[in-house]
């Protein structure tokens, strides 16, 4: 399982930039693992960095609810098989933990 980290290089930060979203993200490289945790339900997925992104400063301030359960700003961006593992893929977005595995 796999996803994507805006924080993974110099030239990915600086596509990237989290900070304009007020997010300090640390430095993780190619095959660093996180544990991301659906806040709706609880359900987690193990996944690897692959890959720089999202772009983060695109989405500041976007919100993603399940019903009083809100979070704001991309920071991860899990493929669909591991999105599928924490959530239905019907649902786009969903608010989320992120720890280190």
């Amino acid at each position: 399982m796999q996803h994507a980290w805006p924080n993974t290089s110099d030239a990915c930060w600086s596509i990237t930039r989290p900070d304009r979203c007020s997010e300090s993200l640390s430095r993780r490289t190619c095959g660093f693992r996180h544990k991301t945790t659906a806040l709706c339900s609880g359900a987690s997925v193990i996944t690897a960095i692959a890959d720089c992104g999202p772009q983060t400063d695109l989405f500041c301030g976007e919100r993603s609810c399940c019903g009083s359960t809100c979070a704001s700003n991309r920071l991860i961006d899990l493929t669909p098989a591991a999105y599928s593992r924490i959530a239905s893929l019907s649902t786009g977005l969903r608010p989320a933990e992120i720890s280190t595995a």
